[in-house]
């Protein structure tokens, strides 16, 4: 009997320890998952909360952004209403100085200790002084010497012309009519002199100072191109044909002799000297001048 109570109770102990084990078991999983919902909850009611904190706070920082652009805006404005009015206090400043710069000239009143020291006048001299400026000259007065680097200009209207000195001519002509005359174009070797014995016409020429009725008649058949041969040189210079029309071709008394202003000089053509506005003539005789009516000096 005793074995058996003792087994009973040993069987009854072990089931009620397994049963408490099991139940102890049981209410631990059941405090674990009511934590776990717990822990959830309160997750889910922190990031509600933390949510809802962040929204506040960045509603906040707006306004507190849009706060601070408002008082930028105001602040800019008014440094931008302070510096137009300081502009425009400057812009004021710059004219009335100006305006009291220009001075009237009925109140301008003349003081001994002034700082600015007057200008000349055009009428009047300069007087020295310690005055960096110089004066200008006047249209009027001529610029005296000095040190001045301007040089004064002439008027436009006034213009500087040097007169040209005029050149000196003569007037030379050469004929052959005492030999049309005789009918010395009919003889043969002759046919080339001008029916009407005119072999040059008054012709001007310039001469230089010194030239002679020989230089003269050297210039003007060289331009014109007709023949002239003559000897000798200086005063000794005589003239042997003009034209191809020598000396003794007309007669034994014929050949070639000039005139000046109408007067046949009594010596050679390289021995005048001519004037400005000497005529002179070359002139063919068959009779030692005598049909040419000739007046030998």
């Amino acid at each position: 009997m005793n074995k058996k109570k003792i087994s009973i109770v040993a069987v009854s102990a072990v089931v009620i320890v397994s049963l408490g084990l099991g139940f102890n078991s049981i209410f631990k999983k059941a405090n674990t998952l009511e934590t776990d919902n717990n822990d959830t909850v309160v997750s889910d009611q922190s990031i509600e909360t933390g949510d809802e904190l962040n929204t506040e706070e960045a509603k906040v920082d707006k306004t507190q952004t849009k706060k601070e652009n408002k008082e930028n805006k105001k602040n800019e404005d008014t440094t931008d209403s302070s510096s137009n009015s300081n502009e425009n206090s400057s812009k004021s400043t710059k004219t009335d100085a100006t305006e009291t710069k220009k001075p009237n000239n009925d109140e301008v009143e003349k003081t001994d200790n002034s700082s600015e020291k007057p200008k000349p006048s055009n009428n009047e001299k300069p007087k020295p002084g310690n005055s960096s400026e110089k004066p200008k000259p006047s249209n009027n007065e001529k610029p005296k010497p000095g040190n001045s680097s301007t040089k004064p200009k002439p008027e436009n209207n006034q213009t500087i012309t040097s007169p040209k000195p005029k050149n000196k001519t003569v007037t030379i002509a050469i004929s052959c009519k005492t030999a049309i005359n005789n009918g010395l174009n009919e003889k043969p070797g002759f046919s080339h002199l001008p029916s009407n014995g005119v072999i040059l016409q008054n012709m001007k020429v310039e001469f230089n100072e010194g030239d002679t009725v020989f230089d003269i008649l050297v210039k003007i058949t060289r331009k014109k191109g007709i023949h002239m041969e003559y000897r000798g040189s200086g005063s000794n210079t005589y003239i042997e044909g003009i034209n191809n029309l020598y000396e003794f071709d007309g007669g034994s008394n014929s050949g070639w002799m000039y005139s000046v202003n109408g007067v046949y000089p009594n010596y050679g053509v390289g021995a005048y000297k001519v004037k400005s506005s000497d005529v002179i003539k070359f002139n063919y005789t068959c009779n030692l001048g005598a049909d040419l009516g000739a007046r030998v000096n």
